[in-house]
């Protein structure tokens, strides 16, 4: 009867002390408006994986897995981004036209985090800044390929 009566006790105070820190984990994704492949990038040494070109309607990162938000976390928050341009090439002359790059950027997530937040999103644009945020859902693209392809967006 007492170690159950411990057990319990052990039980409710573990629950508790994870009901007062309410951490939630966010899958990582990216939206890519260069016009490069990004073939890896990170948040805070978290992997995101690789990011081809987005489309009009799409992102273009596979989602990888996770980053921690405490529901109490204080905006703006610093975060850090780091990613690897990958290389290009010439497949038909068999030739490299390009090396690959690496970058990094501190970036202010500054809100306002949706009520039930699932992913964290990375967009990275053709001047190599960078923005986050945070979301309930995949959102849609900031910027139109189609539009950057003609001078019209951002």
């Amino acid at each position: 009867m007492i170690k159950k009566l411990m057990a319990l006790l052990l039980m409710a105070s573990l629950l508790t002390g994870c009901q007062a820190e309410q951490k939630k984990m966010l899958s990582i994704t990216g939206y890519n408006y260069t016009n490069r492949y990004i073939d890896r990038f990170s948040v805070n040494g978290q992997g995101g994986g690789n990011v081809l070109l987005s489309e009009d309607d799409a992102g273009g990162g596979k989602t990888s897995c996770c980053i921690v938000l405490r529901s109490d976390q204080e905006l703006p928050v610093k975060v850090y981004v780091e990613w690897t341009y990958g290389e290009r090439w010439n497949h038909i002359k068999g030739i490299k036209l390009q090396d690959a790059t690496s970058h990094s950027a501190e970036v202010l997530l500054e809100g306002p985090i949706t009520k039930d937040p699932r992913i964290f999103v990375v967009h990275f644009y053709p001047d190599n800044s960078v923005q986050v945020e945070v979301a309930a859902d995949y959102p849609k693209p900031r910027l139109k390929r189609s539009e950057l392809a003609h001078g019209s967006a951002r």
